[in-house]
């Protein structure tokens, strides 16, 4: 079985002459994959933070006006 339940042809290998031939595109190591989802997790909390100073702001802009 294989680990992505597709078979080694519709990944991009072929056999040529009896040996396997890995012509399969954007292939990335574990360790390449790990440092980008790092960044993308970093990335979004900072987002996050930025959403909720603005929602923060503008919920003490409302609370002043009412006063």
């Amino acid at each position: 079985m294989y680990r992505d339940n597709s078979k080694p042809s519709d990944q991009g290998f072929i056999v040529k002459d009896g040996r396997l031939i890995n012509d399969s595109k954007g292939t990335m190591c574990g360790l390449t994959k790990a440092a980008i989802m790092r960044k993308d997790r970093k990335r979004a909390e900072k987002v996050r933070m930025i959403a909720e100073g603005n929602e923060l702001s503008r919920a003490n802009l409302d609370l002043f006006k009412k006063l």
